[in-house]
């Protein structure tokens, strides 16, 4: 009688034990990331969240995008396309998380290095693997996805995808405006998103074409989103996280003009 009642309670402690570890396991398995509140996307590798109470910018790891608003290169192919899909991927996601490798956190400007989930999915396996972005900006030891990265691009790059389109717009160094001959801006803009996303889309695409987008959008560093129109104080300094093209779609994405 002794040994059965020995043996039942051993079966019951190791049962026990080994639902404890399930959900301790379950509990864990995300324990390296850190959910944010996602601010603005500043293009398709940059966006601007709100981390353990400060904002802060978010440098994509291991991916470049097109440049949108750069001061020398101005707006590159497919930059546009790569900033709405990284848009409506975060929008469209109940839970935006971080995830940092082993080496540095932030770069030299003050970003955070990351991997970026969306719903628990890499939103930069995402870009890579519509085309959007390339495998770039690689320093040890922050590679900790590289291989994975590599070989969802190597894909992308064979179905020439988006930015694989044009032989050589593609290096090491970055894009080649030059290359892609018949590009405009905002000229693939359309191609697979949301309906809404779509109509914004467009109707930037038509008012950049027309020279209309000068106004630029920032949220300073208490969170508060302002937009700034030409011949303000200070508007050429005041970095774009987003531009529009008249102040009515500023204010509707809910900036409010500087004074």
């Amino acid at each position: 009688m002794k040994i059965w009642l020995i043996l039942l309670c051993s079966f019951v402690f190791l049962t026990l034990a080994g639902c404890t570890i399930g959900q301790s396991s379950k509990s864990t398995k995300n324990a390296n990331r850190v959910s944010v509140k996602v601010l603005s996307v500043m293009d398709g590798d940059t966006i601007k969240v709100k981390y353990k109470g400060e904002i802060k910018k978010v440098r994509y790891l291991l991916v470049d995008a097109p440049e949108m608003y750069h001061k020398k290169l101005g707006e590159q192919p497919f930059g546009r396309e790569a900033q709405t899909r990284n848009r409506e991927i975060l929008n469209n996601a109940k839970d935006v998380a971080l995830e940092f490798d082993v080496g540095d956190k932030e770069d030299k400007y003050g970003r955070l290095l990351a991997y970026v989930y969306a719903d628990g999915k890499s939103v930069q396996e995402q870009l890579i693997r519509e085309g959007l972005v390339r495998v770039g900006y690689i320093y040890k030891p922050n590679t900790k996805y590289l291989d994975t990265f590599k070989k969802i691009q190597e894909k992308a790059k064979n179905e020439k995808k988006d930015i694989w389109k044009y032989e050589g717009y593609v290096t090491d160094r970055g894009f080649v405006k030059s290359v892609v001959k018949d590009w405009r801006p905002g000229k693939d803009s359309t191609k697979g998103l949301s309906t809404k996303t779509t109509n914004q889309s467009q109707n930037n695409s038509t008012s950049s074409n027309n020279g209309m987008c000068k106004i630029k959008g920032n949220i300073n560093s208490k969170g508060k989103k302002l937009y700034h129109l030409p011949g303000m104080n200070n508007y050429d300094a005041v970095k774009a996280e987003q531009m529009f093209c008249t102040e009515e779609e500023a204010q509707k994405a809910g900036f409010t003009k500087a004074s």
